[in-house]
């Protein structure tokens, strides 16, 4: 059997998940984005730095968003709403691939397709009654393998129990606001 079965490091998954079980120090991680508009809908989140059992670690990625010209936007990058569909899938895929060689199982192709429907009414503040978010969000898993059936249910619960974004998406998230006010950078 490879140590490395879907291009994972399964030796090394499990020294790591070791030290977080034992060691208090490593079980903590942090993730920090940050915003800037640039004209119209159109913004770009930068992230610079995460931290893992309190060492910071650098690292620079942009990630684009922009509404579709319907929604007044330029079109060109995202939304939001499929960022965020997109956050979801990506951290569902990391589950899978990982899961699936901790297991043993090789995955040899796996897609997932989410969507939601929003009633614009409340995003646009014309029913205080509608919800602005998602009632329901619905995902397919299209998984090949040669794993038995068995082996994959026991992987899809696996996923469904430990993914981040999935508990994200299931469960309210206590939200801490600060308005910092003008920037004092801003003189005009």
């Amino acid at each position: 059997m490879t140590t490395h079965p879907n291009g994972i490091d399964v030796p090394a998954l499990q020294q790591f998940a070791q030290e977080v079980a034992t060691d208090p120090t490593k079980r903590n991680a942090r993730f920090n984005v940050k915003t800037k508009w640039e004209h119209q809908t159109r913004s770009v989140a930068t992230v610079s730095h995460y931290e893992l059992g309190g060492v910071t670690h650098q690292r620079h990625f942009e990630i684009a968003a922009d509404e579709p010209t319907q929604l007044l936007g330029m079109n060109s990058a995202p939304n939001p709403q499929e960022l965020l569909m997109a956050a979801l899938n990506a951290c569902l895929t990391v589950g899978y691939v990982v899961n699936a060689a901790a297991m043993g199982i090789t995955v040899h192709s796996l897609e997932i397709e989410t969507d939601g429907e929003l009633d614009l009414r409340g995003f646009l503040g014309l029913d205080e009654s509608v919800n602005p978010g998602y009632d329901e969000v619905s995902y397919v898993v299209r998984l090949h393998t040669d794993a038995s059936r068995e082996r994959v249910e026991e992987l899809h619960r696996v996923v469904t129990k430990t993914s981040v974004n999935l508990a994200n998406f299931s469960k309210a998230i206590r939200m801490v606001s600060t308005d910092r006010g003008r920037d004092p950078r801003d003189h005009t």
